[in-house]
């Protein structure tokens, strides 16, 4: 599977503008109850203005599926991330009502391999995102990457993708990379001051296309 990269949390006209001159397969906006939320109408208008040269993915976290439809309907998004307690069945009934791939994030445990196989029939892709404190994803805290060869072989065993969240940066993205991850999604780990920053995305970048 080809590696993608996907940086999320873009929050800002700013963000956007800088994001999109990247080596990112995907940027994300988050549309749930977050600090780094946003309006669609915003994101909107960020992307009449610059272009969209990359796949936009909306984040929602136990959304209606209509509140997903009525954010389509402002923001040309190519992916859904649903990042709550969304079943297999609700993930099938979006995908039905909305004609778009759907990811779903998982938070890591000791059943991680179980839970990409319940979700693999229904979804695109996992993101398989770390827990801290009781806290799912923005955690900022890497789980044990040692066990990635796993997570990815299931995954390519239900024939999906599967991304690495959770505490990456530029100073540890290496190591994730010797356990070959189809893909990584950062959103805290290349921010400056709650912005994205582009000497941090430069330097994570420079490890991985040197």
């Amino acid at each position: 599977m080809t590696f993608q990269i996907k940086y999320c949390g873009c929050q800002s006209e700013e963000d956007y503008r800088l994001l999109i001159k990247t080596h990112a397969n995907m940027i994300g906006f988050i549309f749930a109850e977050s600090r780094r939320k946003v309006n669609p109408f915003d994101v909107k208008v960020w992307v009449k203005k610059y272009g969209r040269p990359k796949q936009l993915v909306g984040v929602f976290q136990n959304a209606a599926n209509q509140e997903i439809i009525n954010t389509i309907n402002e923001v040309p998004l190519d992916m859904i991330q649903c990042h709550g307690a969304e079943t297999v069945e609700s993930i099938a009934e979006l995908k039905k009502q909305t004609k778009k791939k759907v990811y779903k994030a998982l938070p890591y445990s000791d059943q991680i391999l179980e839970d990409i196989r319940l979700y693999g029939s229904a979804t695109d892709a996992i993101i398989v995102d770390s827990v801290s404190k009781g806290q799912f994803g923005g955690t900022g805290v890497p789980f044990s990457w040692r066990n990635v060869p796993a997570i990815m072989k299931e995954a390519e065993q239900q024939g999906i993708s599967c991304f690495i969240a959770g505490g990456i940066t530029p100073d540890n993205v290496s190591l994730l990379l010797k356990f070959k991850p189809h893909g990584i999604d950062l959103s805290g780990g290349i921010e400056k001051n709650g912005k994205k920053c582009k000497k941090r995305i430069d330097k994570l970048e420079r490890m991985m296309y040197p």
